[in-house]
């Protein structure tokens, strides 16, 4: 019995003990002060007693940056956070205090939109090596200056009619002679969201900025050029490293290579660089002349230095139904055609005497004139779809040494263009060696030190040292080394190509008679 009371008074005064301690700690508890702590990051600038007197403060303070950019409300860092704390302390600092210490370690931001670009992997044209870009991020204001830009630099290529047509769904269906666009996209990944952006980085809030910022690259120096008499787009294309198409590209209001430029006007000559990758798919239905070729016949009867046309040349002419991509306002390498032959070519015939030898003349600046001794080097029907011009490259322009002819398909046959001796046979070099570009190719020697060069090839069938006529099979069209698509890139040389000797380039169409009219 006297034990149970010793417990009892025990329990009694343990919970007296824990009552009284309860009361200590809840008066206490009413006695600590609500704070916030203050973080940039990890780290503590300072606690403060009110927040919304740092919000008014970080807003009112920023009136520099609302004027900037034009909004009405600035936002603290990106990493800032107030964190809510009881306190028995009273060491408070005072909140202009701790704005002035989060102005002097970081930067305030402003709302906007954060456009976000994933770029696909791309492969450098000489070394062959595979590079990954990092992610673009481009910051307006308004998402309105973005998709302006986007438009502008949509028009560039194809213009507010085609473009206009293309969304609205207004094209004429493709029945005869003509094109359509069946598709437009970006190869690029393009995200827009809402966010807070960083007043020290770049903010677009121009149109015409942000457009010129797309179109010509991050680093463009806008280059203009004033038109004098006598000017025309090819030849200011010309003089400032440009092919017709960049020039249209650079300068929208004019639509067509043979417009006329007013004397005075400026035009927009900087090198494009464009930031994304625009791409059209075109179904076209178009009409093609297929030049006749001259074959030659000796008649022994005939006098010395004889030569008549014994048979005239007709030109063949097929209805093409074509479907290609064009990308960045650079028609693709790869092709597709499907011909209906309209009226069947024929070959113009020349009747000579025994000693007849075709007119030569060797080369001269761009004009190389050996009449009647080419051929194409492909089957027809074909397209260039690519010409003898300047063509920029990362910002850089780069001449294209030679043409580009597609549409017959892969492993089509290719012929020697003139009579020669192959000079050189390569198969196509390991990637990042300074010929990997050039993918297996041959080259033919011809007279008066004219050699022509046929690039991308999937194999040939001839050797160093053999002796080739005009018209004979020596390859066949392929897509090795640089090459978007099968086709075949024919250069011709004054000098042996790729060899170092200070060999010189010549444009196929304008110095070969017979190839001046092949589209």
């Amino acid at each position: 019995m006297k034990k149970n009371i010793i417990i009892s008074i025990i329990l009694s005064l343990i919970v007296i003990f824990l009552f009284s301690l309860d009361k200590l700690y809840s008066n206490n508890y009413q006695k600590a002060q609500v704070g916030y702590n203050v973080y940039l990051g990890d780290k503590l600038v300072g606690m403060i007693k009110d927040d919304k007197r740092l919000y008014n403060i970080i807003d009112e303070e920023q009136e520099e940056l609302k004027n900037k950019y034009n909004v009405d409300t600035i936002y603290p860092p990106n990493d800032f956070n107030l964190v809510k704390v009881n306190t028995f302390k009273n060491n408070f600092m005072d909140e202009n205090e701790v704005y002035q210490k989060i102005a002097s370690l970081d930067n305030f931001m402003v709302k906007g939109y954060i456009i976000t670009i994933k770029f696909v992997s791309e492969e450098d044209e000489e070394s062959g090596n595979v590079t990954t870009a990092d992610d673009l991020i481009i910051n307006v204001l308004d998402k309105d200056v973005f998709e302006k830009a986007i438009e502008d630099f949509v028009y560039s290529f194809v213009g507010k009619d085609e473009l206009n047509k293309y969304l609205n769904d207004e094209q004429e269906k493709l029945t005869d002679i003509g094109q359509l666009i069946n598709l437009m996209y970006f190869n690029e990944s393009i995200t827009i969201k809402e966010g807070l952006i960083n007043s020290s980085a770049k903010i677009f809030t121009d149109v015409k900025e942000l457009s010129q910022y797309l179109l010509f690259g991050p680093n463009a120096k806008m280059s203009s050029y004033t038109v004098k008499l006598g000017d025309d787009i090819e030849s200011i294309s010309d003089a400032h490293k440009l092919n017709a198409q960049e020039f249209l590209v650079a300068n929208p209001t004019y639509r067509d290579e043979k417009a006329i430029l007013k004397v005075g006007d400026n035009v927009n000559v900087t090198v494009l660089n464009p930031i994304l990758t625009f791409v059209y798919e075109v179904e076209a239905i178009e009409e093609v002349t297929i030049p006749f070729s001259e074959t030659t016949v000796v008649d022994k009867t005939k006098p010395v230095g004889y030569s008549e046309i014994t048979q005239a040349g007709v030109p063949g002419l097929t209805k093409n139904y074509e479907n290609y991509r064009v990308i960045n306002g650079e028609q693709s390498q790869e092709m597709y055609i499907e011909p209906t032959i309209i009226r069947e070519k024929v070959d113009q015939v020349r009747t000579v005497g025994p000693t007849y030898k075709p007119s030569g003349g060797g080369s001269s600046g761009d004009q190389v004139i050996l009449e009647g001794t080419f051929t194409w080097p492909t089957n027809e029907p074909s397209v260039i779809t690519s010409k003898y011009k300047w063509r920029s490259l990362n910002g850089v322009s780069k001449m294209h040494e030679g043409i580009d002819i597609s549409g017959t398909g892969y492993n089509s046959p290719i012929y020697a263009i003139a009579d020669g001796e192959v000079v050189i046979t390569k198969l196509a070099a390991p990637k990042g060696s300074s010929q990997w570009s050039n993918g297996t190719y041959v080259v033919i020697k011809h007279n008066d030190n004219l050699y022509s060069a046929y690039l991308h090839l999937a194999s040939f069938s001839v050797k160093v040292g053999d002796h080739v006529t005009k018209g004979q099979r020596i390859a066949s069209m392929g897509h090795s080394g640089y090459a978007t698509g099968t086709h075949l890139h024919l250069g011709l040389w004054n000098g042996l190509p790729y060899s170092g000797t200070g060999a010189t380039s010549l444009d196929p169409l304008k110095s070969i008679p017979a190839f001046r009219n092949h589209r």
